[in-house]
């Protein structure tokens, strides 16, 4: 299934697009830190955790609802057995699509 598939099928389940809500009510917490911003966020898949990091939000280089987004987008790939430049080209295309 492709990630704009998949985040359709979200939007339906949740009947919304918010992907704080989405991420509360598929059990993924969120952790707000800030770290020298290397990265926007990351997901630790073995802790179900998304941790945005507050430096890029704050400088304006990405909101918090697009590093959420992207995150989940990790969350949702989790079975798909992707590499890394595959998971990553997956969760940004299901947080174009989740954003709308």
């Amino acid at each position: 299934m492709k990630a704009a598939e998949t985040a359709k099928k979200i939007i339906e389940e949740f009947g919304t697009r918010d992907p704080v809500f989405i991420a509360g009510k598929s059990g993924v917490k969120i952790v707000y830190e800030s770290w020298h911003p290397v990265t926007a966020g990351e997901f630790d898949k073995e802790k179900k955790t998304i941790y945005v990091n507050l430096r890029a939000v704050e400088t304006g280089a990405f909101g918090e609802q697009t590093i959420v987004a992207h995150e989940l987008g990790h969350f949702f790939a989790r079975e798909l057995r992707l590499d890394r430049p595959a998971e990553e080209a997956f969760a940004a295309e299901f947080a174009a699509a989740l954003l709308g």
